[in-house]
């Protein structure tokens, strides 16, 4: 068994605590579906067969506010939310990660789980645990998370790409290295530009290339103007 934690004070911090997004812009930032983010965000409620009506908890950490325009969603919501679309990616059905969220936050001791480092750590091993102790037969299907490498579990490529893009501090995700924007590197990190996705070695604003674009100015002049090469500024503006 994994010894618990304390919850730590490090996510008292502004950085990780204020609310930095609205719902629609954490969706667009981690490439999901509006409507799945905000099923994440604040769970949903559905009929079954027989007309029971059933609810889903939420998995991703919000500040709800008085106005859908306003940021709900604080950086270590979107850290978690990150790694969701990562065991989304690897085929796991959202009606697995739910009770494997929860298996996760109660054995490695934090609410956030998601966020911790602790996740890249202990994670495939706490899961796969998860996997062959739950009562539930379809939760098996979690076991497609991890492999077997030398009598060790860890998490299956598609997952440990999505990990190996998050940096950690005092053990929590500091930044993330965006997967959409090939060959340029954007990263979301609440110390830079408020969190707002960033070429990391620019220091640019995603937005501010994009939106110069939008307006139609051409590529090769931003290009210059941001010390970038056309290539990228185009794939910067395709993937955001």
């Amino acid at each position: 068994m994994i010894e618990m934690l304390e919850p730590s004070t490090v996510l008292e911090d502004p950085h990780y605590s204020l609310p930095l997004y609205q719902k629609t812009q954490a969706a667009r930032i981690i490439n999901v579906a509006p409507q799945t983010f905000r099923n994440w965000a604040v769970g949903r409620t559905y009929k079954r067969l027989g007309g029971e009506v059933a609810t889903s908890a939420p998995i991703v950490t919000t500040i709800e506010s008085s106005s859908a325009r306003h940021p709900s969603v604080p950086f270590v919501g979107l850290a978690e939310a990150y790694i969701v679309a990562a065991f989304t990616k690897a085929g796991l059905p959202m009606q697995r990660i739910r009770p494997a969220v929860l298996w996760l936050q109660e054995h490695i001791g934090l609410a956030q789980a998601l966020a911790s480092e602790r996740l890249q750590t202990d994670g495939a091993e706490v899961l796969w645990d998860f996997a062959k102790q739950s009562n539930d037969p379809a939760d098996q299907k979690v076991e497609d998370l991890v492999v077997i490498r030398s009598g060790q579990q860890v998490f299956r490529p598609v997952v440990r790409d999505y990990l190996t893009r998050v940096t950690y501090e005092n053990g929590w995700t500091r930044s993330i290295r965006l997967p959409q924007f090939e060959g340029v590197d954007v990263v979301v990190d609440p110390w830079l530009n408020g969190g707002q996705p960033t070429v990391a070695d620019r220091g640019i604003r995603v937005m501010d290339i994009v939106s110069r674009l939008q307006a139609e100015e051409p590529a090769k002049d931003v290009a210059y103007d941001y010390d970038l090469t056309v290539g990228e500024v185009e794939a910067i503006c395709k993937a955001a």
